[in-house]
This record gives C-alpha cells, structure tokens and sequence, in this order.
C-alpha cells in the first residue's frame, strides 16, 4: 500500500480510535496540555500567532486565570474559546463527560432525514442537481445520478449545481460533474503535511492493518517504514506532498455539455465545498453565484491527536495548503461572481432567469 492511498483515505474520514478513561484532567492541566499540542503539532499555528502574539500571549493568561475555577461545561467553553483563537472550522475538540451527559439527557425525537443528493429538469433548457454533502458516502449516489440523467445534462443550455450548506467531504463525490463544467485544463495545489509523530504512527497503524498476512507481509511492512521515512526525517517540519506544488488536471471533457453552468454556494459551504468552487470557476462557463463560503480550506485531512486528557477527544488538521501564505481563504472565503443579497428569496429561480436572458 502507498503513501497516496493512506493520504486518500485520511482526506475523507476521520481515523479515530477508542478512548479509554485513564487520565481525566481537570481545567487548569487540560488547557496546560492542550495549549502545549496546538503549539507544537497543530500546522497553521507559526502563521495564525505570526502577526498577533502579543494578543495571543494575552488569551493565554487570561484563560489560564479563569480555568482554576471552571468545571464541566464551563471548562469545555474556556477550552474552545482557546482554539477559536486560530479561527479554523477543522480544529474540532470534544468533551466525552458533557457530551455524554447531554445524549443520556436528550429526549427528542430525531429530525426528518433531508434529501442530500437529488435532480431534475426545471426546464426544457435548464437542469438542476443539488448536492448537499460530499461525504463519502455520497460517491455512488452522484455517479448513479449523472449516469441516469446523462442525456437531460447533455442537452440542457443551462446547467445549475447547488451546493448550498455543503460543509465538505471527499473530492471524489464532485469528479462525475467536471467533464460537464470544465472547458479546460485546471490548477490544483498541493499541500505540505506538517511531519509529527502522530502522522506518521496513525499512518503506520493504518497501513499495517491493511498488510495481508503471509510471507510478504514482513516485505511489505519494510515498504511502509520506506515510505514513511521521509515524515520520519523531518518531525516537526512540512513536507510536500509529492514533488510539485502546482499540478495540471487535464479532464477528459465530454462532447456535449450545457453552455452556461450556475452554481449556488452560500456561507455554510466548506472545505472539499470550496475546493470544487475553486475548481469550477477556473471553467470560462461558469458564474458562482451566492455568497462568500466559510473560508475553510487552508489546513486539512484531519484526525485525532492525544494530548493526555482522555475525557476529551481533539482533531486537528495535519496538512496546510500549498497556496500559503501569499493565498490564504480561511475566513474569508471563495467569493461569487454575482452576489446574492436577502432581496433575493428564491435563488434557483434567480439562476434559471440569468441562463434563460
């Protein structure tokens, strides 16, 4: 198994591992050991403290005052407000203790399932595909969709993609509309994994869960320590994933396709959200039409980093995008062509009316 599969797989789910209570801190040790794990393992920490250490320096001291009275919820709230320092929608922390108690205590009923992957024709000229998630598991479901509606995308003038509240997921659920959307080769950046120990045992882990047992399984795990040896080299440094920072995606275009493709992007679109925006708008047929999306798309490919508290669960990304710092989007977001205000009720209507003029 390659590195590139083990990173494929670590940029579409969470590896997460059980939790078995052996140290629960208190708040005043769990701020301590957290602090101490963002500022030597979480990637966007050198650029994020940079221009503001003097106020981050404060935060610190403040919130180390309040944490030696702060107990449950009031310790899970003074530990975020920590974290909302770096403004990164995938640094995500969890309180096992308080979410428990909070699942024991909910007695409502669950909310009607939304319909996340779905199609149809609006028009004799404009066709319609809404998108609400790229989650893995998504994958099939686009697929099975483009399959089945091939002939009305192909024949339609206008095609609208709406993508609105769609937080992320995997890139490959969005890779079946590309032929349909592009009208050209499209630059994709790489990124730079920041080498910790964590990285490199998670992925060994991984790897060696996958080895078939037999001869060359003492091969084969001789390949992976190869293969890890460069993160090895270099704990506490960024390395390029592969040996370019900007790779070319030729796609093969499909012959017919819309002349005029629409899509709708609001704030709540995120992560592998804003990396199809920032493919499709490199396409001369394209206008992303909304607002501004959440601005998380810097740092990624998250999963669990133990910092010693086991009565709270921490993920942190491990890469950072290859467009830092000269590129940066967290927080500000990839920004639409046509913005839409709230004077604007029915923003598919809006789309349908721009094709059709």
């Amino acid at each position: 198994m390659t590195l590139k599969n083990i990173f494929l797989f670590l940029c579409v789910s969470f590896l997460t591992y059980p939790i078995y209570g052996q140290t629960n801190c208190n708040c005043p040790q769990a701020l301590k050991q957290l602090i101490s794990k963002i500022e030597t393992e979480y990637p966007g920490f050198p650029e994020k403290v940079k221009q503001h250490n003097d106020l981050y320096q404060a935060k610190k001291s403040i919130l180390n005052k309040k944490s030696l009275n702060a107990k449950n919820e009031a310790c899970v709230a003074l530990l975020q407000e920590y974290l909302d320092f770096f403004q990164d929608e995938h640094i995500v922390l969890r309180s096992l203790t308080v979410a428990q108690k909070k699942v024991s205590e909910t007695t409502a009923s669950p909310a009607e399932p939304v319909e996340e992957v779905m199609a149809k024709a609006i028009n004799p000229e404009v066709f319609y595909i809404k998108i609400g998630s790229f989650a893995y598991e998504n994958i099939a479901l686009v697929k099975d969709l483009i399959a089945k509606h091939t002939e009305q995308i192909e024949h339609s003038k206008g095609l609208i993609i709406d993508i609105r509240n769609n937080g992320g997921g995997t890139d490959d659920v969005y890779q079946p509309i590309l032929p349909y959307v592009l009208t050209n080769p499209i630059r994709i950046m790489s990124v730079e994994f920041f080498a910790t120990h964590t990285l490199v045992n998670g992925l060994r882990d991984y790897a060696l869960k996958n080895i078939k047992q037999g001869l060359d399984s003492i091969a084969e795990a001789k390949k992976i320590e190869d293969d890890l040896k460069e993160y090895k080299d270099n704990i506490g440094k960024f390395v390029l994933y592969g040996d370019k920072k900007v790779l070319i995606d030729t796609i093969a275009l499909h012959k017919k396709s819309p002349t005029q493709v629409i899509i709708l992007a609001n704030r709540n679109v995120a992560s592998s959200g804003e990396n199809f925006l920032f493919s499709c708008r490199q396409s001369k047929k394209v206008k992303i039409m909304g607002t501004p999306s959440m601005g998380a798309l810097d740092y990624g490919s998250i999963r669990e980093f133990k910092f010693g508290c086991d009565n709270y669960q921490l993920f942190l990304p491990t890469y950072r995008s290859a467009r830092l710092p000269q590129y940066p989007i967290d927080n500000i977001g990839v920004q639409p062509d046509i913005y839409l205000d709230e004077s604007i009720p029915d923003w598919v209507d809006y789309a349908v009316h721009y094709i059709q003029e």
